[in-house]
């Protein structure tokens, strides 16, 4: 395993994800996976730029429980 497959742990006391850099046959990719869930996600160039034109209410609003 080299240096750029080895993933990066974010955590705090409700979640953890790990995050890593893939190559795929499409490009590279940003792969967040989170254990307790057992879901991964690989995200590209354009939609990892769209998330940054987001402003900090919409995250909010998916995360906020009715």
């Amino acid at each position: 395993m080299s240096a750029e497959d080895e993933p990066i742990i974010i955590a705090n006391e409700f979640v953890d994800v790990e995050v890593r850099r893939v190559r795929t046959r499409n490009g590279v990719r940003l792969e967040i996976h989170s254990p307790r869930r057992g879901t991964t996600i690989r995200l590209d160039a354009m939609v990892l730029d769209a998330l940054t034109w987001q402003q900090p209410e919409v995250f909010s609003e998916m995360l906020r429980s009715e």
